[in-house]
């Protein structure tokens, strides 16, 4: 399989990342973007973009597991099944501290390996209810508060 770098090149595909938040507003009837996560779901659907995840997002929104009616194995096979997952290397943790500190620190370290993910394989959207990507600049951030 191509990587996603060489696929968006060749303008096979358009990838938008998703994070922790859009997952909880989508599995979580109570959430208060449950709503704004349904309209998202849709939009990608339409649309047809390839959705991406890493590692950091898999495990934070499989701990979240028990604020829905989903069982965490329904909840993985969703996410695992559904998404590119991308998973972290020890030299992505490593970059994400870099990243981390050129926010200085005003950026949880979690967001930061997402940062680094989307800069690392060219993706320039991402859906999120956490208004810290707003300062990346250049991102087209979706639904952010």
């Amino acid at each position: 399989m191509e990587n996603l770098i060489d696929m968006r090149i060749k303008g096979v595909l358009t990838m938008i990342f998703l994070d922790t938040g859009y997952f909880k507003g989508l599995y979580d009837k109570k959430d208060p973007h449950h709503d704004d996560a349904l309209s998202i779901k849709d939009y990608i659907n339409t649309y047809n973009e390839l959705t991406v995840i890493n590692t950091t997002v898999l495990v934070e929104t499989l701990n979240r597991s028990v604020l829905t009616n989903m069982s965490t194995r329904e909840i993985y096979n969703d996410l695992y099944y559904e998404n590119q997952v991308i998973e972290l290397t020890n030299e992505d943790y490593l970059e994400s501290l870099r990243v981390n500190e050129f926010f200085g620190n005003s950026i949880n370290y979690s967001d930061c390996t997402i940062i680094n993910t989307m800069i690392k394989n060219g993706i320039r959207k991402i859906v999120t209810f956490d208004s810290d990507f707003m300062k990346v600049r250049g991102w087209n951030v979706i639904y952010s508060m």
